[in-house]
C-alpha cells in the first residue's frame, strides 16, 4: 500500500512545522533541517502536520542501574567526584588469550565514532579484563587505551576507565607511573557496562574504599558532554 501523507510529532516536528526556531544546544533543529531537505528531494507524497506536535516519539528514555565498585580502584584526586552523564566507549573485543594494541584502538576509535565523541572529551572506555594480570599484558592494555585517548600523552578532560575485572588499581597506576599519562584518571573495576551506556559516579566511601556507580542505558544526544 502506497502511504498518503506523512507527519511527524515529537520535538523535532516543531522545527519541522515552523512552530520553533531558537537552537537549543541539542541536534533538534540541524535533524529537523536536514529531514526537510531530503523529502523535498525525495518524495512527493503530502506532509501532514498534527495537532499534538510535540508529544514525545520515545517513552521510557532511561533505565538506571546501580553497581558499586571493587577495592583496587585508581582515584589519586578524590576532588574530582562526583561526576553525572559520562559516555561509555565500550571496547567489544575478547582479549583474554591477546592484546593486540592497534586492534584495540581500532576498536574504540569505532565505538566513539558512532557516539559521535571525540577520543579528547571527558568520558569513560570500558572493557572485561579476563586472564592473569601478568604486567606485560596491563602494559599493552594501558599502552592501547593511552594510544586512543592521550595520543600526545596529556589530556585537559578527566578518563575514566571501567573494568569488568580486578585491575582497576595496577592500571591507572601504569598509565600515570610509567606511562607518565598527564592527566587526571579514574580507573574502577568491578563494574559491567555496555555500548550506550552512561554513568554517574559517587564520592568514594571509605570505609569500605569503594564508589558508587549509577549507570543509564540511554540518554539524548544533548546530554553528550562533548563533540
Amino acid at each position: 500500500m502506497t502511504p498518503r501523507f506523512i507527519t511527524f510529532s515529537g520535538g523535532v516536528a516543531e522545527y519541522i512545522f515552523g512552530r520553533e526556531s531558537a537552537s537549543h544546544g541539542d541536534i533538534a533543529k540541524p535533524l529537523a533541517n536536514e529531514i526537510v531537505k531530503q523529502i523535498k528531494a525525495r518524495i512527493s507524497i503530502p506532509i501532514i502536520e498534527p495537532l499534538e506536535r510535540i508529544r514525545a516519539t520515545v517513552i521510557g528514555a532511561s533505565q538506571f542501574t546501580v553497581q558499586v565498585s571493587g577495592k583496587t580502584i585508581y582515584l589519586p584526586d578524590m576532588d574530582v567526584l562526583p561526576v553525572h552523564n559520562i559516555p561509555v566507549i565500550h571496547l567489544g573485543l575478547d582479549i583474554s588469550n591477546h592484546i593486540d594494541t592497534d586492534e584495540i584502538v581500532g576498536a574504540f576509535k569505532r565505538n566513539a565514532d558512532i557516539l559521535d565523541l571525540e577520543p579528547s572529551c571527558r568520558l569513560a572506555v570500558a572493557f572485561t579484563w579476563d586472564g592473569a594480570p601478568e604486567h606485560w599484558r596491563l602494559l599493552a592494555m594501558a599502552k592501547a587505551i593511552m594510544k586512543f585517548a592521550a595520543p600526545s600523552g596529556k589530556r585537559n578532560e578527566i578518563l575514566f576507565l571501567m573494568i569488568d575485572g580486578d585491575v582497576g588499581a595496577s592500571l591507572g597506576r601504569i598509565l600515570h607511573d610509567e606511562l607518565h599519562l598527564d592527566g587526571k584518571i579514574v580507573s574502577i573495576d568491578g563494574i559491567k557496562l555496555r555500548e550506550l551506556d552512561f554513568v554517574d559516579v559517587g564520592e568514594l566511601l571509605d570505609p569500605p574504599g569503594v564508589v558508587p556507580v549509577v549507570i543509564k542505558s540511554l540518554l539524548f544526544p544533548g546530554n553528550l558532554p562533548c563533540k
